[in-house]
């Protein structure tokens, strides 16, 4: 389910690479420890800012638009 809290969490992926951050693929999942599907875990984005030698951390909790965003844009997920 989508919270309002979700959605904002996406929207500062989506501002951050508007601002020229860019993925570092592939984006790591970790499932919860009640199951290993990939719909269920906390999505790890590692972005990179080269012009600024800048690198930072975003970690997301599924949503629709997500995993819309990440199937459209072919990134690459890994499970660790």
């Amino acid at each position: 389910m989508l919270t309002i809290n979700d959605d904002a969490r996406f929207l500062q992926l989506i501002k951050a690479l508007d601002a020229g951050w860019e993925i570092d693929q592939p984006v790591l999942i970790r499932s919860t420890w009640r199951t290993t599907h990939e719909a269920s875990g906390t999505y790890h984005f590692i972005l990179r800012r080269k012009a600024h030698d800048q690198t930072t951390l975003l970690s997301l909790p599924p949503s629709p638009e997500l995993l819309t965003f990440l199937a459209e844009h072919k990134i690459r997920i890994t499970t660790f």
